[in-house]
């Protein structure tokens, strides 16, 4: 049996340097927007959530082996495993940390920033390899059922995997609309049909489709855009402001509705 590959301090002062670049980027980029900024979990407390017992990704109705199976050998990034309601890149690498946090308000609107470094490793040969990709979070007030909405073209729907690889579509249906153009913009997948075509209303699909491109993933308490790779400041502007935005459109009475998320309507 092959020995468990080890991250030495080269590696981990190579990481570092590699890092100190983009750290001192996106803390910019947090003071310019009024953010609080820390360089990792260690001093940063997610905001209380009140949906933790809403699991995307049906873990803990799982096997003991299947557990095992789909567990972090050795750590899960600590913000995502904080709001297990999305499912975004949840099973993404063999370990995760999490770097470059930036939360506060936005818009109105609680919002967390941060990076995701991800290491494969490679038991085989006895070597690893890193990544590291960004992932926004909203927090919202508003019910809101599971639901996925992707751009319908190969490429932009790479960052779709990392949910569907989270197993968050499991109890999802796919949802098509009445509009063959919106069809073939989008790819919609819900846990609630009707809600589904309730907050895609005419508004909202005129909206969408003058801002395509987008991925992102509705959950009780929020939407999360986790993409593949890290993003510039300027993507992070473009996707926060989607995000943010895309809970604004959601119909007004169905913003304060009390009925929370229910059971899947087919």
């Amino acid at each position: 049996m092959a020995n468990l590959p080890i991250i030495g301090p080269l590696q981990l002062v190579y990481f570092w340097f590699k890092n100190r670049s983009r750290r001192k980027m996106i803390s910019n980029w947090a003071a310019s927007k009024g953010l609080q900024f820390a360089p990792d979990a260690k001093t940063f407390s997610p905001p209380e959530n009140r949906h933790g017992h809403e699991d995307a990704s049906h873990f803990a109705k799982h096997s003991d082996r299947a557990q095992k199976i789909f567990s972090r050998m050795f750590g899960m990034s600590k913000i995502q495993a904080s709001y297990p309601q999305f499912a975004a890149n949840r099973f993404r690498g063999d370990w995760q940390t999490d770097k470059n946090i930036c939360w506060g308000e936005v818009g109105g609107k609680t919002v967390i920033v941060w990076d995701t470094v991800l290491y494969d490793l490679d038991l085989r040969n006895d070597d690893w390899t890193e990544g590291m990709y960004t992932s926004i979070l909203v927090l919202t007030d508003t019910p809101i059922h599971r639901t996925l909405i992707a751009p319908n073209k190969l490429f932009k729907r790479l960052s779709s995997f990392g949910i569907e690889e989270g197993r968050g579509t499991f109890s999802m249906s796919t949802v098509k609309f009445e509009l063959e153009a919106f069809n073939k913009a989008y790819r919609v997948r819900g846990q609630d049909r009707k809600w589904t075509f309730d907050i895609i209303d005419q508004e909202m699909i005129d909206w969408l489709m003058e801002n395509q491109g987008h991925t992102i993933e509705l959950a009780a308490g929020g939407s999360m855009i986790s993409t593949w790779f890290t993003l510039t400041p300027d993507r992070i502007n473009q996707q926060l402001d989607f995000a943010t935005k895309f809970l604004d459109h959601i119909p007004e009475d169905l913003q304060h509705a009390d009925d929370g998320p229910a059971e899947t309507k087919k």
